[in-house]
């Protein structure tokens, strides 16, 4: 664990807290009013690592980066109900259903594809149907030779080729025929929905897949294409009715990522979704600023400004920071932590897109004023980037005076008092 030293404040932006009931209303103009300035000091940054997981994200990835980042394998949980038909697993075994085919299909990120690509399907018939969290599953807790797959079929990526003014994007397609009447068996309530898809041999670059929350048009899906047969009469001769076809989407799918080592650099909190890394900041002397101000005091500005690296790959992310919801016992913060033991207030401070010149300036007035009534304790800060384009890049924000003193976070408060 490496801790760096900062000499400014790192809180952030709010837009409004319930708790603020009893708003104190004063000419601000009133000659009689005293106006002040104040600066926060000896702030300490930590970075600390929790294990990658990006459930909920609108793509999937198989793969290595060129950073070290692998990305062995991506799990699938297909829901019982049919998307664009009445029917349910339950349905499809009635003995008047005949199943004519089965596919599960993924679909690229890319409206291009390379030749060569294969990639195998599995299933998991001797595991229960709760293999993975998407939310909580990672590289620690979800080993694949602790699954026991069982491989299905393989495929390549295959492109209908284009017209001229459309866009086709390429897509892995499974036979699952010969495994579907045991997939979708609902005799047993414990039965298994989870696939799993790898690629046969090793990637020299990572493809990204469209994911669940991609929407119904690119989710992860298994297509049944089914017949009924109608009995006309007693003489048994029958009829088919036209062939229909089935989608069951994917509504849970994770790709698990194993990151690299990574050593944080001197003069820079680290911060990257891929490697989870995360941070936490302490404003120690806040309180005692913030506590002599006179009763009625109001917070009239709290500009907070920080600076980043700024290149292509520092640009445009979104960063995340709320406030601690207890102290931080730093002793527990050590290697890689299965779960994360910081506890946060939520909904208070809104996700703020850092863009493209180097600098972000926050109005944190209200946050502050929170402080200043005791509805709010001051146990730090944590910060995370969410939502960015791609989970391993890393970003980086200056926190050590070392570096360049013009460089440092800024914080500039006003107050009026009576």
């Amino acid at each position: 664990m490496k801790n760096i030293h900062l000499t400014v404040c790192f809180s952030l932006l709010i837009n409004s807290f319930g708790c603020l009931e009893n708003t104190i209303s004063t000419d601000l103009n009133n000659p009689s009013m005293r106006h002040d300035t104040l600066s926060v000091s000896s702030i300490t940054a930590y970075n600390y690592q929790t294990p990658p997981n990006i459930g909920n994200s609108t793509l999937l990835y198989l793969g290595r980066d060129s950073s070290g980042f692998e990305n062995p394998f991506a799990i699938f949980k297909v829901q019982s109900n049919s998307i664009n038909s009445p029917e349910t697993f339950d349905t499809m075994m009635d003995s008047t259903v005949n199943i004519d085919s089965a596919k599960f299909i993924l679909t690229l990120n890319n409206d291009t594809i390379e030749t060569g690509m294969i990639f195998d399907l599995y299933y998991f018939p001797n595991s229960g149907d709760s293999i993975f969290n998407e939310t909580n599953s990672n590289y620690l807790n979800l080993n694949e030779n602790d699954l026991n797959p069982v491989y299905i079929s393989s495929s390549r990526l295959f492109q209908i080729t284009p017209d001229s003014n459309e866009t086709i994007f390429p897509t892995v397609s499974f036979n699952v025929l010969s495994i579907i009447h045991s997939f979708i068996d609902s005799s047993n309530i414990d039965q298994n929905k989870t696939l799993m898809v790898k690629s046969k041999f090793d990637l020299s670059d990572v493809l990204s897949f469209k994911s669940s929350e991609s929407g119904f048009a690119f989710a992860p899906k298994l297509q049944i294409f089914t017949h009924d047969t109608t009995y006309l009469d007693s003489t048994s001769d029958s009829i088919s009715v036209d062939t229909l076809m089935h989608e069951f989407i994917s509504t849970d799918d994770l790709s698990i990522i194993i990151p690299p080592s990574f050593d944080t650099k001197p003069g820079l909190l680290t911060l990257g979704r891929g490697l989870a890394y995360k941070g936490l900041v302490e404003i120690p002397n806040l309180d005692s600023m913030l506590s002599p101000l006179p009763i009625q005091s109001i917070i009239t500005k709290a500009e907070l400004s920080f600076y980043y690296p700024f290149d292509s790959t520092e640009s445009n992310f979104y960063l995340q920071v709320q406030p601690v919801l207890d102290t931080i016992q730093y002793g527990e913060l050590q290697g890689v932590l299965l779960d994360d033991p910081i506890d946060v207030i939520p909904n208070i401070l809104p996700v703020v897109n850092i863009s493209d010149n180097g600098k972000v300036s926050l109005n944190i007035r209200e946050y502050l004023q929170l402080i200043y009534f005791g509805y709010v304790s001051n146990y730090g800060l944590k910060l995370e980037v969410i939502n960015t384009s791609s989970p391993f890049n890393l970003y980086s924000i200056f926190a050590d005076t070392s570096v360049l003193d013009s460089l440092n976070p800024e914080l500039f408060i006003q107050y009026v008092s009576p």
